[in-house]
């Protein structure tokens, strides 16, 4: 849940703007202590400043983005121009985690292994392992994602994608953490992909 700041300066009243993902809801603190406030999302008003926190509020969910802008404002009679901004990111969440199968020395198609969140990402924690046939370990390090692939992260909030040409024959295991700007975390994913 994510506090949205009602504040006042030279008597304009500002409503903080706030980025959120698709699965979490608002509440508003007014730290106005001259004037009331009714954001037309809550279903409570706040009195002057020191006053109770609205209630919890849901943004309006059922839109299909990958970021929407929800503009909202307060219904109190004379306020028409006091709004906010809430920018809504689909959730941080994992994508393909079994990758198509592969071969030596020819580049592999982009593939979505991270969804969601808000660019820019961060990328630490890389972790990978190659098997062979019968599970056996035949080249591990940290540092990347296995020879001859690398993630790239998006500028649109779309997430990570995997790419590039495969040098080792065998099972590719790995594992990385991601950090968004809205400061989701995901981690311990495992991801696989097969290379003849």
């Amino acid at each position: 849940m994510k506090q949205i700041r009602i504040t006042c300066n030279n008597g304009i009243a500002t409503f903080e703007t706030v980025s959120i993902d698709d699965s979490e809801n608002v509440f508003f603190t007014n730290e106005d202590t001259t004037q009331a406030h009714w954001p037309d999302i809550s279903t409570n008003q706040l009195g002057p400043a020191p006053s109770a926190n609205s209630s919890q509020c849901t943004v309006p969910s059922g839109i299909a983005y990958t970021f929407s802008t929800f503009t909202y404002g307060c219904k109190i009679a004379g306020h028409q121009n006091e709004v906010g901004i809430i920018n809504v990111f689909n959730q941080l969440a994992p994508g393909k985690t079994t990758l198509p199968p592969a071969t030596v020395g020819k580049p592999i198609a982009p593939v979505q292994v991270v969804t969601g969140g808000m660019s820019p990402y961060e990328i630490s924690g890389q972790v990978f392992q190659v098997t062979d046939d019968n599970g056996k370990i035949i080249q591990q390090d940290s540092g990347s994602i296995g020879p001859g692939l690398q993630l790239t992260t998006s500028d649109n909030n779309t997430g990570i994608t995997v790419s590039g040409t495969p040098t080792t024959r065998g099972t590719y295991n790995f594992t990385f953490i991601v950090n968004d700007a809205m400061g989701r975390n995901l981690q311990q994913v495992q991801y696989s992909m097969v290379v003849t």
